[in-house]
């Protein structure tokens, strides 16, 4: 039995009917040389129940405490099962990535059952090139996006020949913690908290007064943190019907444009998205006269904690949609996140991803149902008006039992006032955009994507316009489609 922080359990208080707080990402596989996708799918069970120990929350299930009042815990499934975690999923032949993303959407709006340890491999079959899509899909309550990073090297090889691991045979024992028990490790958690006050009250401290230097300062802000965001149609409650797209851009470019303006990967990449949002907005008139303004999740230090959970804080980045010129717009934006990223480090050392007060659980359940039936992101302005994501993946390629990864898209969280997540993750020389909304926000989630498409190009072209390569000669003005599975840009 293992007690989850509060961060980590926060995503399963937080989830309701039309809020479900599950990531997961779009992977496109070669299979090996004569393995058919059904043969593929019996083997990978084999496979992962091989390495099935190296990451604990794989066999682990929620327990909810009794009442609500201290966070859930962690406790193995005696009766796992790994059938009920890697799927085949047919789709109609010939399939087509069209269809992948599709079944992504549908998947991703449907909650995750709880009696079970909380990921799936939906393994997509029924395309006619060799290839298998993967939808694999986990609680944001086990991982964050660097601890999905990895996960997914725990679960893939770096060479065709998988790498031999050994479960031991005892490994899966049935938990099953007394009413006691679970009181007992309430109580001392609450009482750890307690102790740990004057260390909190310290970090409280500093938070201060790096804060008040900064309001007396002339020469510094509060950046984005201080602007009100304006009411967006992505501003709203959501419902539980998703809609997802995705679209490729090459890593060597958009670095070559940062390099080129003295600015970050992740600027360009926001400079992209606000382009795209500007595009979108402005074709129907929505685009409001006050910028709109990205949440961005950070990673912050894990206070001694060596697990894969969740440590994140969030930075508020303004996105100067109201300013035209995209190389103008990305200057802009980089000063708003250098001044973010300030912020959110001086905040940090109050930063508490485990606080525990009696009924904290139960009081975050209540308010998100609170929320929900009463719609309050209608009512009232929200703090931010669209998540953005920049996730590092990995640089080399992978295999996963004996299968090439292609690609390598993500699967985010729309939430009540924030109904469009757009998130990046790398992996070799691609960057792999997903964009997820709730879909009576964005119906038409493949305009954005194609919106995305050509604001990186207009960027590009404005910035390194000499560096066109040939396949962007080539490429027509919306997402080209590789064979079966792959939207990408050059």
């Amino acid at each position: 039995m293992e007690k989850l922080s509060m961060q980590d359990a926060s995503f399963l208080y937080a989830e309701t009917a039309n809020v479900m707080n599950h990531i997961g990402s779009l992977q496109q596989y070669k299979l090996p040389a004569g393995v058919t996708p059904s043969e593929f799918v019996v083997q990978l069970q084999t496979y992962l129940m091989d390495r099935i120990h190296l990451l604990p929350y794989l066999t682990r299930k929620v327990q909810m405490m009794p009442a609500g009042i201290d966070h859930a815990v962690w406790v193995q499934d005696g009766n796992f099962d790994i059938k009920n975690h890697v799927v085949e999923v047919p789709l109609a032949a010939p399939a087509t990535f069209d269809q992948a993303q599709e079944k992504v959407a549908e998947i991703h709006s449907r909650p995750m059952n709880r009696d079970i340890p909380l990921w799936r491999f939906h393994i997509m079959t029924g395309f006619d090139d060799g290839t298998v899509a993967y939808y694999a899909q986990i609680h944001h309550a086990c991982v964050d996006g660097m601890a999905g990073q990895a996960l997914t090297l725990c679960l893939t090889d770096t060479t065709p020949e998988p790498q031999s691991y050994h479960c031991p045979g005892d490994y899966i024992q049935n938990e099953a913690p007394t009413m006691a028990e679970m009181l007992r490790a309430s109580f001392t958690n609450l009482w750890n908290f307690q102790a740990a006050s004057i260390e909190r009250t310290v970090g409280l401290m500093q938070t201060a007064t790096s804060l008040s230097q900064r309001a007396v300062d002339p020469g510094k802000t509060f950046g984005a943190l201080s602007q009100q965001a304006p009411k967006t149609r992505f501003n709203q409650n959501v419902t539980s019907e998703r809609s997802y797209a995705c679209a490729r851009l090459p890593f060597h470019d958009v670095r070559k444009i940062g390099k080129t303006m003295g600015a970050s990967i992740n600027d360009v990449f926001l400079t992209i998205c606000s382009g795209a949002l500007r595009r979108y907005l402005q074709r129907t008139g929505e685009l409001p006269r006050q910028n709109l303004l990205a949440g961005c999740p950070v990673a912050v230090p894990r206070q001694g904690r060596n697990d894969q959970g969740n440590s994140v804080s969030l930075m508020s980045v303004d996105l100067f949609t109201n300013v035209k010129d995209p190389r103008a717009r990305l200057l802009r934006v980089k000063e708003s996140a250098i001044t973010a990223k300030e912020v959110t480090s001086e905040l940090a050392a109050s930063m508490e991803n485990n606080v525990s007060v009696l009924g904290l659980p139960a009081m975050t359940r209540a308010t998100s149902l609170f929320s929900e039936m009463t719609g309050v992101a209608n009512n009232f302005p929200s703090p931010l008006n669209v998540l953005i994501s920049n996730v590092p993946g990995p640089r080399e390629t992978l295999y996963s039992n004996g299968a090439e990864m292609l690609s390598h898209y993500p699967v985010s969280i729309p939430a009540h006032g924030l109904g469009l997540n757009i998130t990046v993750q790398s992996y070799t020389e691609g960057m792999f955009v997903g964009l997820t909304a709730s879909k009576n926000v964005v119906a038409d989630i493949t305009v954005l994507r194609d919106d995305l498409i050509a604001a990186y190009r207009e960027l590009k072209n404005l910035v390194i316009p000499t560096e066109v390569s040939e396949i962007a000669k080539k490429a027509p003005a919306k997402a080209e489609k590789e064979p079966a599975l792959d939207t990408q840009v050059a």
